[in-house]
């Protein structure tokens, strides 16, 4: 009994020598800094928890704990400003332990949020903003017609699954596309080239009419489309969304999906993916045969935001095909005559899934980098890189089986590269300085055993920019910009000799030619653009509740290659293309003006705009050309001085807390000053009227909208004569490929259900009808008008969760 008391005691006593005999002479000490400036954070409190050491910082940013012992603790910093640290920490031997703090964490959240909102670019401008859950709302399977909802904007199509943007009547290279502060590459050129973008990876869209941001180019007198994502919030958080589509009129849908990841000391990962598949689509009467369409895209984006400075990288795929209307394609000069007079494509076939011949694929990656930082005097230096590949592909009806091989083939690469430093504050003035440098390489296979359409050619840009304001006070603003950009086209293009000849261009550009083989001579066209633009504004608000703004830009815009060296048969629009080397820039002068009211139960905004454009290239129809994969109409790019005004209108009325009434109309007037012709491509009368229904509990609510199309009644006559032989005679008739078609009308209707999970996140049933009647029209904005109606009655159902 006494051993085992003894042992303990033993025990007991060796236990508290070793204690006694420990060394705690260890220290702890570093340095507390903002996590974003890092300047010292003074007055920290610094302490292990479940102990009496503590310490608090100097005016250094210093702290030293000492005596300390051996062991695990838990840290703890404390400060008024910032959000509580708590760290494990193994002290064995004296050590340096630093540490950043969000100082000011209220003050950084509010910069976030008011960054999360849509800034204006140019306040002298009207600028219209809408964001993802807007376009997502109205059913929009493509950003571009989403912005139908917009007065002043329009779509121009070819056929149903490919829309391209037009502003105030002008699209292609006149309309720009800004994707996280990049401009869009990706064979624009063409009026059936839809933007290779996926509009879900983006947080909100803002349009500028005109090209008054001059920071991303001159040359879009049109205007600009900017796709933006918002500033992360400094929190450790993860969230997302899903979308899920699904369609009666093509019989598919759509499911997006995104989830990210951020972090409190500034760090974020986001990803996102999109996926579609249609079948072949139907007007009221009758299936569009080939008109199915495929979508896959995905991207991810990463970097650190700390508010003063920060990086990102982002990385996106996109990738799809889309089918062209069986029955626009054409073999002979009765088949293209009698499809122009028919209520009815010539080929209507069985629904299907299938995607053949003629079609369109496009695939386009992105990879960018930016960087940038907030000096202390609020001035902020940015810098970023951007590369881009798009690969375009068109498919014909082939003979001996090579319908399988494109008959276009082009890959697009594109180098940029931006600088910019802004908020450079001298007393009531601010100043941003701006440059961008381009390198393009285009290639156009050679393997398709066709002629090419567009050439090979490297095309260079150097551009540099100045922008100002003055505001003196919170009524009135003067802003001002200028830029100016250098444009070297390098390109290596064969011609047919009569044709150089022809157009006389073995005299004008006779310094192009290379060497000449059998019937065609290789030229090496180099061709030097130098574009000034401008910018000047102001904007002011008379009382609390209305506001003007006018402004002045001029505009120039270099050809692209299209309209310099088309040459041939373009597929997917069922057309002859030829451009022209001796086209010259445009050079646009615009007025815009605006006035509004902002507060009240009745918002509304007056925008109308004045603008002439000398050397405005357009391209219209000219003739008939048969060919051996069939007849087609013949479209030539040309040049002459157009006249264009207009007026937008928008308009909000809050009826009460229940009813709410949206009217928006817009008119554009063009006209060739040369030729004395109306332009042609141009939108007639359009409007839209839209009254909601919420209830006060807010959980429901139904929308019914309302289009009117006018008939566009001012066209330029571009009919030509055939010869066709009907009962064994020979007969000249006109085909009439001017004409636009009637007016028409179209109804939609919405319902939305909110739904709350156990997060209280706000997830939605949404029912869409579109083209509730099913009326049958051709749109004037649509190249395979000629050949069809456009889509009939669709019914949407959509479920977006939120977690």
């Amino acid at each position: 009994m006494n051993r085992p008391l003894f042992q303990i005691f033993f025990l007991s006593l060796s236990w508290f020598n070793l204690i006694n005999g420990q060394t705690c002479n260890l220290s702890l000490e570093g340095t507390i800094t903002d996590l974003h400036d890092r300047s010292p954070i003074i007055g920290a409190l610094v302490k292990l928890e479940g102990t009496n050491y503590f310490s608090q910082t100097d005016f250094d940013g210093n702290y030293q704990l000492e005596g300390l012992c051996p062991g695990k603790y838990q840290i703890i910093i404390l400060h008024p400003e910032c959000p509580t640290v708590k760290k494990r920490i193994n002290i064995q031997t004296s050590q340096v332990n630093n540490f950043d703090l969000e100082h000011h964490i209220n003050e950084l959240e509010e910069i976030i949020l008011s960054e999360k909102r849509i800034s204006k670019l140019r306040k002298s401008v009207q600028e219209v903003s809408l964001d993802i859950g807007d376009i997502n709302s109205y059913g929009s399977n493509t950003m571009v017609e989403a912005l139908s909802y917009i007065s002043g904007a329009s779509v121009l199509k070819t056929g149903n699954g490919i829309a391209k943007p037009a502003i105030h009547g002008m699209y292609g290279s006149r309309v720009g596309i800004v994707t996280d502060d990049f401009r869009q590459h990706d064979q624009e050129w063409g009026p059936d080239h839809a933007p290779n973008i996926d509009f879900n990876s983006f947080e909100t869209i803002q349009l500028i009419k005109g090209a008054a941001a001059l920071k991303y180019g001159g040359d879009t007198s049109g205007g600009l489309i900017i796709l933006s994502s918002s500033r992360k919030q400094l929190k450790d958080s993860l969230y997302g969304n899903s979308n899920l589509i699904l369609e009666s009129n093509g019989k598919g849908g759509k499911i997006t999906s995104m989830l990210e990841k951020t972090y409190s000391n500034g760090f974020f990962v986001n990803g996102q993916f999109t996926a579609k598949q249609f079948g072949d689509f139907h007007a009221p009467r009758y299936l569009l045969s080939n008109t199915g369409l495929r979508e896959a895209d995905f991207s991810i984006k990463l970097g650190k935001d700390k508010i003063v400075s920060g990086w990102k990288f982002g990385y996106s795929s996109y990738a799809v095909e889309t089918g062209i209307l069986k029955g626009a394609h054409i073999g002979n000069v009765e088949d293209l005559f009698y499809s122009l007079n028919s209520d009815e494509p010539r080929v209507i076939e069985d629904f299907s899934y299938q995607i053949g011949a003629p079609k369109q694929q496009g695939k386009h990656q992105k990879i960018s980098f930016s960087y940038f930082n907030l000096f202390k005097n609020q001035s902020k230096f940015e810098w970023g890189y951007n590369f881009q590949v798009n690969d375009r592909k068109e498919f014909d009806v082939r003979r001996g089986g090579r319908t399988e091989i494109p008959a276009i083939d082009l890959v697009l690469k594109t180098h940029n590269i931006i600088g910019s430093l802004s908020g450079i504050n001298i007393e009531n003035w601010t100043f941003e300085l701006g440059i961008n440098g381009l390198l393009q390489d285009n290639f156009s296979d050679p393997n398709t055993g066709i002629k090419r359409l567009i050439p090979d050619y490297l095309k260079y840009e150097a551009g540099a920019y100045v922008l100002g304001n003055f505001q003196k006070s919170n009524f009135f603003i003067w802003e001002w910009g200028m830029r100016l950009d250098q444009i070297v086209i390098d390109a290596k293009k064969y011609y047919d000799l009569s044709v150089w000849s022809e157009r006389n261009y073995s005299v004008v550009f006779s310094d192009f030619e290379m060497q000449k083989t059998g019937s065609q001579i290789l030229t090496n066209p180099k061709l030097f653009f130098l574009n000034f633009s401008a910018q000047t504004g102001i904007s002011s608000k008379i009382g609390d509740r209305f506001k003007i703004n006018a402004s002045y830009v001029l505009s120039q815009r270099a050809p692209n290659a299209s309209e310099l060296f088309s040459d041939g048969l373009h597929h997917s629009i069922a057309a002859i293309e030829y451009g022209s080397l001796s086209l010259q820039k445009e050079i646009s002068h615009k007025l815009l003006f605006s006035i509004s009211k902002e507060k009240g139960s009745i918002i509304w905004s007056f925008e109308p705009f004045i603008s002439k454009v000398y050397d405005y290239i357009y391209i219209e129809p000219t003739r008939l050309e048969q060919t051996i994969r069939g007849a087609f109409p013949v479209w030539e790019y040309n040049a002459t001085d157009v006249f264009l005004t207009g007026i937008d209108f928008t308009s909000s009325l809050s009826i009460n807390r229940e009813f709410k009434f949206d009217l928006g109309a817009s008119y554009t007037y063009a006209q060739d000053l040369q030729n004395k012709n109306p332009l042609i491509l141009i939108p007639p009368l359009n409007s839209y009227q839209k009254l909601k229904y919420t209830p006060r509990e807010g959980k429901w609510d139904f929308e019914i909208v309302h289009h009117l199309n006018a008939r566009q009644k001012r066209f330029p006559n571009s009919n030509f004569q055939v010869n066709l032989i009907q009962e064994g005679q020979l007969v000249s008739e006109t085909v009439d490929i001017s004409t636009p078609p009637p007016g028409f009308q179209r109804l939609d209707l919405y319902f939305s259900y909110n739904l709350k999970n156990r997060s209280s996140l706000k997830s939605q049933i949404r029912i869409i009808a579109q083209n509730l009647t099913n009326s049958e029209y051709r749109d004037y904005l649509n190249r395979m008008r000629f050949y069809s109606a456009d889509l009939g009655r669709n019914l949407q159902v959509q479920l977006n969760f939120k977690y």
